[in-house]
């Protein structure tokens, strides 16, 4: 349950099954993981009894670094101690925990969900050379997605998230940096997959550039940690 929607695992693989996807990344939603912790390892487990969705790790205001096991397979990091969808905490760049934070994040090869304020990401990817960002929904929500675009084109370990981006920006987006960086995303409950999914079959792509962009991107982030997976 998230702001009054309930997130159903059955109903997620429902979507997945109308829209031909085999794989989801899935992580807590950002209010309930923030008042419960508890339901980080609920995701994992749900992950357990499905096995067609793959956990990322939610990172707390403790700063807590990401654990060998269970096993996860990237992180999201929304608005540390900042307001949601509103304001960073830069007070975050200067806490002492930060970097065994980001050791953990190097030392597992966890692909990180990064949705902050463009100036905040700029710090922290000039901070964190070797960490690899997703910025989701090509930055709408930390800033004007074009501008994150001009700040981190150059910058090859950070991807852009498709998701409830407008089609018309995502095709600057693919013009400028090419299909490799590009990653499909649902975002549910806010989207849904098949809604996602067809935004992208509209941008006319080829084939080997559309199967880049709904998996092969994604998979080539988190396959070191796939192999862990034996449930």
């Amino acid at each position: 349950m998230s702001l009054g929607i309930n997130v159903d695992p059955v109903g997620v693989i429902e979507q997945m099954k109308v829209s031909g996807v085999h794989r989801c990344m899935v992580f807590p939603f950002p209010s309930m993981a923030l008042r419960d912790s508890k339901i980080i390892g609920w995701v994992v487990d749900q992950c357990r009894k499905y096995r067609v969705f793959y956990p990322f790790y939610y990172v707390l205001n403790d700063l807590k670094p990401v654990p060998s096991s269970p096993r996860f397979v990237g992180v999201k990091w929304h608005w540390v101690r900042g307001i949601s969808d509103f304001k960073s905490n830069y007070d975050v760049l200067k806490d002492e925990g930060l970097h065994e934070l980001v050791d953990s994040f190097v030392k597992q090869k966890l692909p990180v969900i990064f949705e902050e304020e463009l100036d905040f990401t700029k710090k922290f990817v000039k901070m964190f050379p070797d960490v690899t960002l997703i910025i989701p929904h090509l930055g709408m929500l930390g800033g004007a997605p074009l501008d994150f675009l001009e700040e981190f084109k150059g910058c090859e370990n950070v991807f852009f998230d498709t998701s409830l981006a407008p089609a018309s920006i995502l095709e600057g987006f693919i013009r400028e940096i090419g299909v490799n960086r590009v990653i499909y995303g649902s975002d549910i409950p806010f989207g849904s997959i098949e809604t996602e999914k067809n935004k992208m079959l509209r941008l006319n792509l080829r084939d080997e550039d559309m199967e880049l962009i709904l998996g092969r991107n994604i998979l080539s982030l988190v396959g070191e940690n796939l192999k862990h997976f034996t449930w």
